[in-house]
């Protein structure tokens, strides 16, 4: 099986109202589209994407951010379930990120698809953060959107950080 990699970036078919206007994002690979508010930025990285709230003063170090993932397994000799691809993924942050507690763990579905959406916290730079993600499969691509919030701005920036992972449209 491959390695699941968790990795911090600092900086599926719903119509999603944002309180200002918004933008559209489509991965030219993985043909999947987001829409996420129009005064966040957009930044690719690799097959990643992560859209990062605006700063709120000059003093305001973490920009909260949504990630997007998508990994094709299409290659892949031997076929992974969403749970094993969840383990992976457990075991990559419990080996790489400082503090990892994993909050909340569940099965679900979410957005016509089955998913797996974990809440936990950890600590990078000596600062607590919060993160909420979701994974599910479509075809044969695992995705994984998740939201990076310092501990104190989780809750303020959670519901535009929900309308963004909820935008995401999946080519089947």
């Amino acid at each position: 099986m491959r390695k699941i990699g968790l990795f911090l970036i600092l900086a599926i078919g719903t119509s999603t109202a944002f309180a200002v206007g918004h933008k559209t994002y489509t991965h030219p690979l993985f043909l999947y589209a987001v829409d996420y508010p129009e005064n966040w930025r957009l930044k690719e990285v690799g097959k990643a994407i992560s859209v990062s709230s605006p700063f709120e003063s000059k003093e305001d170090k973490f920009a909260e951010n949504v990630q997007i993932v998508a990994e094709d397994l299409s290659r892949s000799p031997a076929e992974v379930t969403l749970l094993e691809y969840h383990r992976a993924g457990l075991k990559n942050a419990e080996k790489f990120l400082a503090d990892f507690k994993p909050l909340e763990e569940a099965q679900t579905r979410w957005l016509e698809h089955d998913a797996i959406v974990m809440l936990y916290s950890m600590t990078l730079r000596g600062e607590k953060f919060r993160c909420k993600d979701y994974k599910f499969l479509a075809g044969k691509t695992f995705y994984v959107l998740t939201y990076y919030a310092t501990e104190l701005d989780f809750e303020k920036y959670l519901p535009a950080a929900e309308n963004i992972m909820k935008s995401i449209r999946v080519s089947p």
